[in-house]
Protein backbone atom coordinates (compact mmCIF):
# COMPACT_ATOMS: atom_id res chain seq x y z
CA UNK A 1 0.00 0.00 0.00
CA UNK A 2 1.19 3.43 -1.32
CA UNK A 3 0.68 6.81 -0.69
CA UNK A 4 1.52 9.73 -3.20
CA UNK A 5 1.54 13.71 -3.35
CA UNK A 6 1.56 14.74 -6.66
CA UNK A 7 2.92 18.51 -7.61
CA UNK A 8 2.07 19.67 -10.60
CA UNK A 9 -1.45 17.54 -10.82
CA UNK A 10 -3.34 19.60 -12.38
CA UNK A 11 -0.85 20.09 -15.51
CA UNK A 12 -1.11 18.63 -18.96
CA UNK A 13 0.54 15.60 -17.82
CA UNK A 14 -0.42 15.00 -14.46
CA UNK A 15 -4.13 14.65 -15.36
CA UNK A 16 -3.37 12.21 -17.58
CA UNK A 17 -1.45 10.24 -15.15
CA UNK A 18 -3.98 10.48 -12.45
CA UNK A 19 -6.64 9.04 -14.78
CA UNK A 20 -4.31 6.12 -15.76
CA UNK A 21 -3.18 5.25 -12.15
CA UNK A 22 -6.47 6.22 -10.25
CA UNK A 23 -7.91 3.45 -7.30
CA UNK A 24 -3.97 2.29 -7.84
CA UNK A 25 -2.79 4.04 -4.31
CA UNK A 26 -4.29 4.04 -1.08
CA UNK A 27 -3.99 7.78 -0.50
CA UNK A 28 -3.33 10.34 -3.25
CA UNK A 29 -2.67 13.92 -2.65
CA UNK A 30 -2.72 17.23 -4.97
CA UNK A 31 -0.54 19.72 -4.06
CA UNK A 32 -2.21 22.46 -5.79
CA UNK A 33 -2.24 25.97 -6.67
CA UNK A 34 -5.69 28.13 -5.86
CA UNK A 35 -8.56 27.67 -6.56
CA UNK A 36 -7.43 24.20 -6.59
CA UNK A 37 -8.87 20.75 -9.13
CA UNK A 38 -11.82 21.16 -10.09
CA UNK A 39 -12.67 17.42 -9.91
CA UNK A 40 -10.80 14.84 -8.25
CA UNK A 41 -11.08 11.22 -8.82
CA UNK A 42 -12.14 8.88 -5.85
CA UNK A 43 -9.04 8.20 -3.47
CA UNK A 44 -7.69 11.94 -4.04
CA UNK A 45 -7.58 14.84 -1.43
CA UNK A 46 -6.29 18.33 -2.30
CA UNK A 47 -3.54 20.44 -0.15
CA UNK A 48 -3.92 23.96 -1.87
CA UNK A 49 -0.29 25.70 -1.57
CA UNK A 50 2.44 26.72 -3.89
CA UNK A 51 5.89 25.20 -4.71
CA UNK A 52 7.22 28.14 -2.57
CA UNK A 53 5.78 27.37 0.88
CA UNK A 54 8.22 24.95 2.40
CA UNK A 55 6.57 24.85 5.31
CA UNK A 56 2.95 24.24 3.29
CA UNK A 57 5.08 21.47 1.14
CA UNK A 58 6.41 19.42 4.28
CA UNK A 59 2.65 19.89 6.35
CA UNK A 60 1.22 18.23 2.57
CA UNK A 61 3.89 15.39 2.38
CA UNK A 62 3.40 14.05 5.99
CA UNK A 63 2.53 10.53 6.13
CA UNK A 64 3.57 10.59 2.32
CA UNK A 65 5.90 7.22 0.68
CA UNK A 66 6.48 9.02 -2.80
CA UNK A 67 6.29 12.51 -4.03
CA UNK A 68 5.58 12.80 -7.70
CA UNK A 69 6.96 16.06 -8.52
CA UNK A 70 6.06 17.39 -11.73
CA UNK A 71 5.30 20.45 -11.28
CA UNK A 72 6.65 23.61 -12.32
CA UNK A 73 7.31 26.04 -15.55
CA UNK A 74 7.39 23.46 -18.41
CA UNK A 75 9.29 25.55 -21.16
CA UNK A 76 11.77 28.12 -21.53
CA UNK A 77 10.90 31.60 -19.45
CA UNK A 78 13.17 34.51 -18.05
CA UNK A 79 15.71 33.32 -15.51
CA UNK A 80 14.28 35.15 -12.67
CA UNK A 81 11.11 33.10 -13.33
CA UNK A 82 12.63 29.79 -13.43
CA UNK A 83 14.84 30.11 -10.66
CA UNK A 84 11.68 30.85 -8.35
CA UNK A 85 9.42 27.78 -9.80
CA UNK A 86 11.73 25.20 -10.90
CA UNK A 87 14.77 25.94 -8.75
CA UNK A 88 13.68 26.93 -5.64
CA UNK A 89 10.18 25.27 -5.85
CA UNK A 90 12.46 21.89 -6.63
CA UNK A 91 14.59 22.49 -3.47
CA UNK A 92 11.63 22.62 -1.45
CA UNK A 93 9.84 19.49 -2.47
CA UNK A 94 13.13 17.82 -1.67
CA UNK A 95 13.25 19.21 1.47
CA UNK A 96 9.65 19.43 2.63
CA UNK A 97 10.65 15.39 1.38
CA UNK A 98 13.58 14.76 4.18
CA UNK A 99 11.92 17.02 7.15
CA UNK A 100 8.45 14.81 6.26
CA UNK A 101 10.09 11.60 6.05
CA UNK A 102 8.97 10.43 2.64
CA UNK A 103 11.25 7.90 0.89
CA UNK A 104 11.40 8.93 -2.16
CA UNK A 105 10.80 11.31 -5.43
CA UNK A 106 9.71 10.71 -8.96
CA UNK A 107 11.21 13.95 -10.62
CA UNK A 108 10.23 15.12 -13.56
CA UNK A 109 13.44 16.18 -15.48
CA UNK A 110 13.49 16.63 -19.43
CA UNK A 111 15.23 15.50 -22.60
CA UNK A 112 16.05 19.71 -22.69
CA UNK A 113 18.68 18.62 -20.28
CA UNK A 114 20.35 17.20 -23.27
CA UNK A 115 19.39 19.34 -25.84
CA UNK A 116 22.61 20.75 -27.59
CA UNK A 117 23.94 17.14 -28.03
CA UNK A 118 23.93 16.44 -31.83
CA UNK A 119 20.59 14.73 -33.15
CA UNK A 120 21.03 11.09 -33.85
CA UNK A 121 23.95 10.67 -31.22
CA UNK A 122 22.62 8.01 -29.67
CA UNK A 123 23.71 8.87 -26.08
CA UNK A 124 23.28 7.49 -22.08
CA UNK A 125 22.61 8.69 -18.63
CA UNK A 126 26.00 9.00 -18.23
CA UNK A 127 26.59 11.66 -20.99
CA UNK A 128 27.64 15.56 -19.87
CA UNK A 129 24.48 17.75 -19.83
CA UNK A 130 24.29 20.05 -22.61
CA UNK A 131 21.40 22.06 -21.96
CA UNK A 132 19.68 24.43 -24.18
CA UNK A 133 17.74 26.82 -22.05
CA UNK A 134 17.28 28.06 -18.82
CA UNK A 135 14.52 25.56 -18.26
CA UNK A 136 16.58 23.00 -18.70
CA UNK A 137 19.56 24.46 -16.51
CA UNK A 138 16.66 24.05 -13.54
CA UNK A 139 16.30 20.42 -14.72
CA UNK A 140 20.36 19.73 -14.72
CA UNK A 141 19.98 21.44 -11.08
CA UNK A 142 17.20 19.12 -9.73
CA UNK A 143 18.96 15.95 -10.85
CA UNK A 144 21.53 17.02 -9.29
CA UNK A 145 19.82 18.25 -6.05
CA UNK A 146 18.36 14.34 -6.51
CA UNK A 147 21.61 13.05 -6.04
CA UNK A 148 22.81 14.79 -2.76
CA UNK A 149 19.45 13.84 -1.29
CA UNK A 150 19.62 10.44 -1.90
CA UNK A 151 23.70 10.50 -1.13
CA UNK A 152 23.32 12.22 2.31
CA UNK A 153 20.10 11.08 3.51
CA UNK A 154 18.97 8.46 1.87
CA UNK A 155 15.97 9.75 -0.12
CA UNK A 156 15.47 7.64 -3.25
CA UNK A 157 14.82 9.79 -6.71
CA UNK A 158 14.28 8.44 -10.20
CA UNK A 159 15.17 11.20 -12.79
CA UNK A 160 12.46 10.76 -15.86
CA UNK A 161 13.99 12.73 -18.80
CA UNK A 162 10.74 13.18 -20.29
CA UNK A 163 10.63 13.59 -24.20
CA UNK A 164 7.50 14.53 -26.13
CA UNK A 165 4.74 13.46 -23.76
CA UNK A 166 1.86 13.66 -26.53
CA UNK A 167 -1.43 10.99 -27.83
CA UNK A 168 0.93 11.08 -30.80
CA UNK A 169 4.23 12.02 -32.50
CA UNK A 170 3.60 15.23 -34.44
CA UNK A 171 6.35 15.92 -36.13
CA UNK A 172 9.96 14.27 -37.61
CA UNK A 173 11.71 14.87 -34.05
CA UNK A 174 8.86 13.28 -32.04
CA UNK A 175 9.59 10.25 -33.84
CA UNK A 176 12.53 9.88 -32.08
CA UNK A 177 11.41 11.30 -28.07
CA UNK A 178 7.51 10.05 -28.50
CA UNK A 179 6.27 9.30 -24.97
CA UNK A 180 2.55 8.21 -25.65
CA UNK A 181 0.13 8.76 -22.70
CA UNK A 182 0.26 4.99 -22.01
CA UNK A 183 3.62 4.70 -21.49
CA UNK A 184 3.82 7.18 -20.04
CA UNK A 185 1.56 6.48 -16.95
CA UNK A 186 3.74 3.38 -17.33
CA UNK A 187 6.88 4.99 -16.93
CA UNK A 188 5.12 6.60 -13.32
CA UNK A 189 3.92 3.90 -12.45
CA UNK A 190 7.33 1.68 -12.26
CA UNK A 191 8.64 4.83 -10.94
CA UNK A 192 6.75 4.80 -7.70
CA UNK A 193 6.59 1.17 -6.98
CA UNK A 194 10.35 -0.22 -8.28
CA UNK A 195 11.99 -1.48 -5.31
CA UNK A 196 15.41 -0.58 -4.61
CA UNK A 197 16.18 2.16 -6.76
CA UNK A 198 18.56 4.09 -5.35
CA UNK A 199 19.15 6.93 -7.77
CA UNK A 200 18.29 6.46 -11.14
CA UNK A 201 18.00 8.66 -14.14
CA UNK A 202 15.52 7.21 -16.93
CA UNK A 203 15.01 8.11 -20.31
CA UNK A 204 11.23 8.81 -20.83
CA UNK A 205 10.66 7.56 -24.61
CA UNK A 206 8.23 4.80 -25.56
CA UNK A 207 10.21 2.07 -27.17
CA UNK A 208 10.75 4.26 -30.58
CA UNK A 209 12.50 2.48 -33.35
CA UNK A 210 14.86 5.50 -33.98
CA UNK A 211 14.69 6.42 -30.49
CA UNK A 212 17.76 9.03 -30.01
CA UNK A 213 18.83 7.66 -26.30
CA UNK A 214 19.96 3.85 -25.15
CA UNK A 215 17.37 3.21 -22.52
CA UNK A 216 18.31 0.12 -21.69
CA UNK A 217 19.85 0.46 -18.22
CA UNK A 218 17.25 2.87 -16.79
CA UNK A 219 14.46 0.75 -18.11
CA UNK A 220 15.93 -2.23 -16.54
CA UNK A 221 16.23 -0.74 -13.35
CA UNK A 222 12.94 0.29 -12.95
CA UNK A 223 11.14 -2.81 -14.75
CA UNK A 224 9.77 0.05 -17.52
CA UNK A 225 8.55 -2.00 -20.27
CA UNK A 226 7.09 0.68 -23.12
CA UNK A 227 4.35 -0.74 -25.18
CA UNK A 228 3.86 1.93 -28.10
CA UNK A 229 6.51 3.01 -31.10
CA UNK A 230 5.97 6.31 -32.80
CA UNK A 231 6.90 4.50 -36.00
CA UNK A 232 3.66 3.57 -36.32
CA UNK A 233 2.70 7.15 -36.95
CA UNK A 234 5.41 8.14 -39.10
CA UNK A 235 3.16 8.18 -42.04
CA UNK A 236 0.87 10.96 -40.23
CA UNK A 237 3.58 13.31 -38.44
CA UNK A 238 4.10 16.76 -39.94
CA UNK A 239 7.94 16.68 -42.28
CA UNK A 240 7.26 20.15 -43.30
CA UNK A 241 10.11 21.76 -41.08
CA UNK A 242 14.23 21.10 -41.18
CA UNK A 243 15.30 18.00 -39.64
CA UNK A 244 16.36 19.00 -35.75
CA UNK A 245 19.86 19.76 -35.65
CA UNK A 246 19.99 18.84 -31.83
CA UNK A 247 18.48 16.89 -29.44
CA UNK A 248 16.53 19.92 -28.25
CA UNK A 249 15.27 20.99 -31.24
CA UNK A 250 13.13 24.12 -31.80
CA UNK A 251 14.60 24.87 -27.81
CA UNK A 252 17.97 25.39 -28.89
CA UNK A 253 17.38 28.35 -31.25
CA UNK A 254 19.75 31.88 -30.56
CA UNK A 255 15.49 33.26 -30.18
CA UNK A 256 13.70 30.95 -28.38
CA UNK A 257 12.04 32.53 -25.69
CA UNK A 258 8.95 29.99 -24.51
CA UNK A 259 5.70 29.01 -26.28
CA UNK A 260 6.58 29.94 -29.64
CA UNK A 261 10.11 29.98 -31.95
CA UNK A 262 10.37 33.17 -33.29
CA UNK A 263 12.79 33.75 -36.10
CA UNK A 264 13.36 35.74 -39.18
CA UNK A 265 11.51 33.59 -41.32
CA UNK A 266 8.76 31.60 -39.28
CA UNK A 267 6.71 31.94 -36.08
CA UNK A 268 5.36 28.39 -35.70
CA UNK A 269 3.45 26.56 -32.15
CA UNK A 270 5.64 25.21 -29.84
CA UNK A 271 6.31 21.63 -31.02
Amino acid sequence: MTSVLYTGGNGRMGQVIREELRGRYVDVVLYSQPPGTTALFQGEREVLGDLGDLDALTGAAQGIDVIVHLGGIADEASYAEIEKVNIHGTYNVYEAARRAGVSRVVYASSNHIVGFHPARQRIDESVLPRPDTYYGVSKVFGEALARLYYDKWGIESVCMRIGSFRPEPEDARQLALWLSWRDGAELVRCSIEAAGIGYEIVYGCSANTDRWWDTARGWRAIGFQPQDNAVDHAGSVDHAHEPSRFHGGAFTDQEYQGGLWITARTTKPLA
